[in-house]
């Protein structure tokens, strides 16, 4: 089989599994279930190509031109924070920004408020992991107002993070 035909094949069939795995165990601290996710991505990825078990998973991964499963976790979260923010869906989550709490002029102005939580599990849930996610980007990141202009802009800052 093609190579062009086994990566359409590896992008509609395998790929959703692993975004619906990551989704699920991802926010939950659940590293060992997220290392072995990573894994078999690393496997799929030597499979597609025909290299042998042991050779380099991160050539592999670079060859194919895929990203880690914890970059497209990033990606997603801030993806889902800016279509809230613009207002494209609607979550029914609560982001409330810094600068709507105080009028400083601070740096941290435009940084989402993390949600108070009194355990670790509040902090393993969606929103905390996506508004601390969000906080990390770059400013003009996070002014970006069009999600085509913003999802490619993340893709580019996701390159040198990955």
């Amino acid at each position: 089989m093609p190579l062009k035909a086994r990566v359409t094949l590896y992008n509609t069939l395998i790929l959703p599994l692993f975004d619906y795995g990551d989704v699920i165990w991802g926010d939950k601290n659940n590293d060992i279930i997220m290392s072995e996710l990573q894994i078999l991505q690393n496997k799929a990825a030597k499979v597609l190509l025909g290299n042998p078990p042991r050779s380099s998973s991160t050539e592999a991964l670079r060859s194919l031109d895929l990203t880690s499963l914890s970059v497209r976790r990033f990606f997603h979260r801030c993806t889902a924070i800016h279509k809230c923010l613009i207002e494209e869906t609607d979550f029914n989550f609560t982001f409330i920004k810094n600068q709507a709490v105080h009028s400083y002029n601070t740096r941290r102005s435009n940084d989402l408020r993390l949600p108070l939580s009194r355990t670790n599990w509040g902090k393993q849930t969606f929103i905390y992991q996506a508004a601390k996610d969000w906080n990390s980007l770059q400013t003009d990141l996070k002014e970006t107002h069009f999600l085509s202009i913003f999802k490619s802009k993340l893709k580019t800052f996701l390159k040198d993070f990955d």
